[in-house]
């Protein structure tokens, strides 16, 4: 690999990353937000297990929705 393209891949790492570490915290506050909400008030999504801590449902939802960002 050149010095170019070895770069160009730190770049691309670096920025996957600050990508993740964003979104992972925007769903972290969301998620956080609607656990304060009652139960049977919490509108019904897919893929929200209740029994699914809040780092777990947040990483979930990071990982599910990054893809869309690379399009």
């Amino acid at each position: 690999m050149s010095m170019i393209n070895a770069s160009r891949h730190a770049e691309g790492k670096l920025e996957f990353s600050l990508l993740m570490w964003l979104a992972f915290a925007v769903f972290f506050v969301a998620i956080a937000l609607s656990r304060l909400i009652p139960r049977a008030a919490r509108p019904r999504m897919a893929g929200h297990e209740d029994g699914k801590s809040i780092f777990a449902a947040a990483k979930a939802a990071t990982h599910n929705s990054i893809p869309f960002a690379f399009m």
